[in-house]
């Protein structure tokens, strides 16, 4: 009897995980798609920001520094020892953040799923090698950079998949099992990114800015527009400044 139930288990189970594989399959496609969707709204959208608005801000921080200049120098103050104060605290808040970045375990998690994924070891020749050390690179700096969006870019790059599952050939095949949990760690990896995206606050302004156009209003241009008001703000006090 014993006999019977093992050997109607192990009949049973290579369907049952061939099943299982291609759903995950087609889920993590799905997903896949879903991600390089979000990616790509994402790119869009920022762009948009910046060409409307980003200018904009960058110009009112130009002028607000030479408001703090000419203020400093009517109030008789030594800039020379207030900037190098500043560069002094720059740096230390670049260090600080470079420390956060590097012990940020989420940024590492993230890259050790690229580097699993793409790593030069899994290749099977040396043309397959070099492209896997080309994308470890950019992974290494994205990590180095905290560039979260580049290294989710890099899980989500549909032709860098194929490229490198297409280079181990088809005899390379995994035992089942082994193909079950890497399309589960590879579906982990792709709904993180997904998240990672969605708690963008660059992402979530844009889901704003959708919100206030089903209103009819341009949240971009009106961005813009207070900006500018800023601007001309500032240039009237900087104005003022430099007559006293």
């Amino acid at each position: 009897m014993t006999n019977l139930v093992v050997q109607t288990q192990a009949t049973e189970n290579p369907p049952d995980l061939a099943r299982q594989i291609e759903e995950l399959e087609t889920q993590l496609a799905e997903r896949q798609v879903e991600l390089a969707a979000l990616q790509g709204e994402l790119r869009e959208f920022r762009e948009r920001y910046t060409q409307t608005v980003g200018g904009r801000l960058a110009e009112l921080a130009e002028v607000e520094e030479q408001i703090r200049q000419a203020e400093a120098r009517l109030s008789g103050e030594d800039l020379s020892d207030e900037d190098a104060n500043d560069a002094e605290d720059s740096a230390n808040e670049t260090g600080s953040s470079a420390s956060l970045k590097s012990n940020n375990g989420s940024l590492r998690k993230l890259f050790w799923s690229v580097a699993k994924m793409f790593h030069p070891d899994h290749a099977s020749d040396e043309t397959e090698a070099r492209r896997r050390h080309e994308i470890m690179a950019t992974a290494s700096r994205a990590y180095e950079e905290g560039d979260v969006e580049r290294l989710n870019d890099l899980l989500g790059d549909d032709e860098l998949h194929f490229y490198c599952q297409s280079a181990q050939g088809v005899g390379d095949e995994e035992d089942l099992p082994t193909r079950l949990l890497n399309l589960k760690e590879e579906l982990r990896t792709v709904e993180y990114g997904i998240k990672r995206v969605k708690l963008d606050g660059m992402y979530k302004l844009k889901l704003s800015a959708e919100r206030d156009a089903g209103k009819g209003r341009d949240a971009l241009a009106e961005m813009q527009s207070r900006v500018n008001k800023q601007i001309k703000q500032a240039k009237f006090r900087l104005d003022q400044l430099t007559i006293e």
